[in-house]
């Protein structure tokens, strides 16, 4: 399982290859070694061959939940 540890926003222009598909995902909040986290799990896709198996996990602490609010307020204009 893996902490998120650095979140850079970079300005390099994105294109998209190929399709999206959607995917289901919990969403957890725990403690550990004193420290709050916000776990997110997804679930592959409904193509996948093991459906509902889990696909990724990350471990988001509050560094991080800070930059990632900050990131997605500027680009929704929240």
């Amino acid at each position: 399982m893996a902490v998120i540890k650095k979140l850079e926003k970079i300005n390099n222009y994105y294109e998209m290859k190929g399709n999206l598909t959607t995917c289901e995902a919990d969403y957890n909040e725990y403690v550990y070694k004193g420290e709050k986290f916000v776990r997110i799990q997804t679930f592959g896709s409904v193509y996948r061959k093991e459906r509902g198996k889990q696909s990724q996990v990350l471990h988001i602490n509050k560094e991080i939940a800070k930059q990632l609010v900050e990131y997605l307020t500027e680009t929704f204009k929240l």
